[in-house]
């Protein structure tokens, strides 16, 4: 199986909130500082779990993984938006891990998209048809930057 993070972002979503999430300031400084996000692949498995700083260095002597343990990594510094949305979606929605398969990724409908949508303190995500999805981005690009005022009459 050939996947992508943007692949497993959408997946994971999909499994997991196929009605859309938010992702706020709480979430994104909830993520552990105690923890490590390890995922494995077998085949047409990922699995995805937390696993204690103790037993990632436990692995790391034991020449289970590569890589070093005592650097910290914040999710500012993850490779990528989709390894940082795969992390705050796991932390926030399956904290005791999850095995995504084949059928995850095949599940995923084709006739619709994964869409951001910024608030005032909030990430929202949603998966939307496809000409739903453009009309919004486009209406949201066309107004970017700019003042909205209402007047009432």
């Amino acid at each position: 199986m050939v996947w992508s993070w943007p692949k497993v972002a959408c997946a994971l979503m999909w499994r997991l909130a196929p009605r859309g999430t938010k992702v706020t300031r709480k979430d994104l400084g909830g993520l552990p500082m105690d923890r490590v996000l390890v995922y494995d692949t077998h085949g047409e498995e990922i699995a995805f779990s937390w696993i204690s700083l103790r037993t990632m260095r436990r692995r790391v002597a034991a020449g289970e993984v590569s890589g070093r343990v005592d650097d910290k990594v914040g999710v500012l510094e993850l490779q990528g938006r989709w390894m940082k949305l795969v992390s705050v979606l796991l932390w926030k929605l399956a904290k005791d891990g999850l095995t995504l398969t084949a059928k995850d990724f095949e599940a995923v409908p084709a006739d619709q998209q994964l869409l951001a949508q910024g608030t005032a303190d909030a990430i929202v995500y949603r998966f939307l048809p496809h000409a739903e999805a453009r009309a919004i981005a486009q209406r949201d690009s066309e107004n970017e930057g700019r003042i909205i005022v209402e007047t009432g009459q």
